[in-house]
């Protein structure tokens, strides 16, 4: 839909938005937001910080605050929230921008613009005759020595064990949890950390520093230090994407206009102008047609078919007792 179709019938608005901030938050008006406000006349009001309890809490008490859009922390939470009646099913004939997107972009409650990379990395120092390249040689302490580094969050972990013992990411679900933590127990003596996933600044320092020498983390900092000079690399072979979605709150009256907004965020020209933004991979593979070679040395969005995407619907049914469960046994 061209912009200049946008324009509403007698402006309304706003459409109440509970999002992220910082620089994240930033790109996403400059490429979505002020552009959709300009074409439209509506207004897309950011409420910030995201928090899921907050929008349970509003949609439980029929959303005095009356919340339009959601941008969620994963896949998971959409689903989860789509099955207790909280969102709208998104329409894709509405969105017809979406058709050609990575399919974890673009499901039953949610979309997002761009995909969020979970992988290994490591210290291009420490293995300067031959790169590692598969969580295979991650449990490989011979032939790769030093230490290594896990997040304190359970996803990829147990997947990560299954493919070091021969699973192809294609078999991985359901999960084989006592084959997956009999590989960690393997690799455990070699674990100098498990890092706050939550705070990736700290684990990245590590690595450039040669204090551990591969890590499963989020890999847009590595690639950036790594542009940026430093001795450290990513590996996209069997590592893992998904992409934290934005929902539609059940019952908002601008049912068409959120649909025409998230409509955007699947537009190639749009698209860039948030990667250039804030970089990260574009959810329309289209995109990359517009990008300069070094953009696209540092997306997933050419690697998709060697990575492997979360499993939602087995996250969803799982995910509290697997967390648990990793818990302890990270403590032990």
């Amino acid at each position: 839909i061209p912009l200049g179709e946008l324009r509403a019938e007698g402006a309304k608005g706003p459409i109440n938005f509970l999002t992220w901030g910082g620089n994240f938050g930033k790109g996403i008006r400059i490429a979505f937001s002020d552009p959709y406000t300009a074409a439209s006349g509506i207004e897309i009001k950011d409420i910030t910080p995201f928090n899921l309890g907050k929008f349970q809490t509003a949609m439980r008490n029929n959303n005095p605050e009356g919340y339009d859009l959601a941008w969620f922390n994963d896949e998971v939470e959409p689903v989860l929230l789509g099955n207790d009646g909280m969102l709208e099913e998104i329409n894709y004939e509405w969105m017809p921008n979406a058709k050609d997107a990575i399919p974890g972009t673009r499901q039953k409650y949610g979309v997002a613009p761009y995909v969020t990379l979970y992988q290994m990395g490591y210290n291009t120092n420490a293995y300067k005759d031959k790169a590692p390249n598969s969580w295979k040689d991650f449990w490989d302490i011979e032939a790769f020595p030093g230490p290594r580094s896990l997040g304190t969050w359970v996803a990829g972990v147990l997947e990560a064990a299954l493919m070091a013992d021969g699973v192809t990411p294609d078999q991985l679900y359901p999960l084989d949890e006592d084959r997956a933590f009999k590989m960690l127990d393997k690799l455990k003596p070699n674990i100098r950390v498990f890092h706050d996933t939550q705070a990736n600044e700290a684990v990245q320092q590590m690595l450039q520093q040669g204090e551990v020498n591969m890590v499963l983390s989020w890999a847009t900092d590595t690639l950036a230090a790594s542009k940026a000079g430093k001795p450290v690399n990513v590996v996209y072979n069997q590592g893992f994407y998904f992409s934290p979605l934005v929902g539609i709150a059940k019952g908002t009256k601008y049912l068409k206009e959120c649909h025409d907004y998230l409509n955007l965020f699947f537009d190639p020209e749009r698209e860039l102008a948030f990667i250039n933004a804030w970089p990260t991979s574009p959810a329309n593979p289209a995109t990359l047609d517009l990008m300069t070679e070094e953009q696209k040395s540092s997306v997933a969005t050419g690697h998709i078919p060697e990575m492997v995407h979360f499993n939602v619907d087995y996250y969803a049914q799982n995910v509290t007792r697997l967390q648990q469960k990793y818990d302890s046994w990270r403590i032990v």
